[in-house]
């Protein structure tokens, strides 16, 4: 006995499957190297430039949130972590000798020295191959 699925059943899977694997632009390191880029600038401003160790981005966890159809983009979403010790070097906030105290203190009292950030932004394919990328709020 043969079965039959409506058209918009086998879209509708077809797109997931796509959403599954490595296809989506959400999880592509230039996006991600972009995504990094423009979150240093949303919290140093354009022209101070930021140390690679205080924000990291969590590759592991870009998700696509929604597949614009229509305009041909996709939201997405992704971690990003910052690292106070980092931070607090960076902006000379601390001693190496305060930082290493800062350190027992937390794993004393179970402090996380680091934050996560869910991070919304909004990838378009580019006719040139590349992503425009913005960070949404």
């Amino acid at each position: 006995m043969m079965k039959f699925y409506s058209v918009s059943a086998l879209v509708l899977l077809s797109t997931a499957l796509l959403a599954c694997g490595n296809s989506s632009p959400c999880s592509d390191p230039n996006v991600l190297t972009k995504v990094k880029e423009l979150f240093d600038q949303q919290e140093f401003g354009q022209f101070m430039p930021t140390p690679p160790k205080v924000f990291k981005v969590q590759d592991k966890t870009a998700t696509s949130l929604s597949t614009g159809q229509d305009k041909g983009g996709n939201r997405c979403s992704v971690v990003v972590t910052s690292d106070i010790i980092e931070m607090m070097r960076f902006t000379e906030q601390a001693t190496e000798e305060e930082i290493v105290q800062i350190k027992q203190e937390a794993a004393k009292r179970n402090f996380p020295l680091t934050k996560d950030y869910l991070t919304n932004y909004a990838v378009q394919p580019l006719a040139s191959g590349q992503h425009y990328v913005t960070l949404l709020k």
